[in-house]
């Protein structure tokens, strides 16, 4: 198959956190839906720690964002523009996270 006939394979922003300052998150949480939306991103699931079923392992009482864009490409845009880097100084002390970038399935 070409190039141009596959199918573009869509990025996933995976956030791994634990917030030690609920209030003081809500202006960072506020903030990003307007950067995500600049660039192309959309929330899939935002999972607070005490609703995260762990299938098996150990719980480790961290809450989950995940995030889809077009590419990882797109995803690193977003990670790496000036506007998240401002709204990321709102989040500052307030807890600590663990974010990964994925690539997905053609289709996914």
């Amino acid at each position: 198959m070409s190039e141009q006939g596959k199918s573009a394979r869509p990025g996933y922003l995976v956030v791994q956190g634990v917030v030690t300052d609920r209030d003081g998150f809500k202006a960072y949480s506020a903030a990003l839906p307007p950067i995500y939306a600049k660039y192309g991103g959309r929330y899939l699931a935002m999972v607070p720690a005490p609703l995260v079923e762990v299938a098996e392992g150990d719980a480790e009482q961290r809450s989950v964002v995940i995030a889809r864009f077009a590419s990882t490409e797109a995803a690193w845009k977003f990670w790496n523009s000036p506007e998240y880097a401002e709204a990321k100084k709102l989040r500052e002390g307030k807890g600590s996270f663990y974010v990964m970038v994925l690539e997905g399935m053609p289709d996914s």
